[in-house]
């Protein structure tokens, strides 16, 4: 009996071996599924924290501009030109991230409404953005932001904002911010 058990018991590791292959196979469909999909969305992710960064700096140089010459901006080329203190790098020819392409919608002071912050550090309403102007088209004028030239849902939001056309930061957006974490830290102070 002892020829017959060690055949069997040979046989046995045959069908174990045979069994993790197939496991394994199963888990390897599973991960080249749903690897390239999660990694899809975080690449997407960080591609709109890249625009909403974008959109922070260049509100950030819009107002480090007026407080400098008491005028907003009236050209990218002003942004551009202006070095003491340098205000934005790149710019000009700065990539929306979303699209791939230099395709930024100027936001004008005329279509966002008065140039003071809102009092009482309150956001403006967010239900729809202020109309932009192609980069590329834009004759002149006083100008308070940019926001990306795309439409639909965003994973990350932005002043209360689902989607791309609504996304907005302008120069009013980063003064409340601004004045919030001055208020903010001032409380931690005292």
């Amino acid at each position: 009996m002892e020829p017959r058990t060690k055949t069997f018991l040979r046989s046995e590791r045959g069908f174990t071996l045979a069994g993790v292959i197939v496991i394994m196979t199963i888990m390897m469909i599973v991960v080249a599924y749903t690897v390239p999909r999660a990694w899809s969305t975080v690449v997407r992710r960080d591609r709109e924290l890249q625009t909403i960064s974008i959109m922070k700096q260049y509100a950030k140089a819009i107002d480090a501009f007026e407080n400098k010459n008491h005028a907003l901006p009236v050209s990218i080329a002003q942004l551009k030109d202006a070095r003491q203190p340098r205000f934005l790098r790149g710019i000009g020819d700065t990539i929306d991230p979303l699209t791939g392409q230099v395709d930024w919608l100027i936001v004008t002071q005329a279509t966002a409404g008065p140039s003071t912050p809102a009092p009482g550090l309150q956001p403006p309403p967010t239900s729809t953005a202020p109309p932009g102007i192609p980069m590329k088209d834009y004759a002149g004028g006083p100008f308070i932001g940019i926001r990306p030239n795309k439409n639909g849902i965003s994973l990350v939001t932005l002043n209360q904002a689902e989607k791309y056309e609504e996304w907005h930061y302008t120069l009013l957006d980063y003064r409340n911010d601004r004045a919030a974490r001055l208020a903010a830290a001032t409380r931690v102070w005292q």
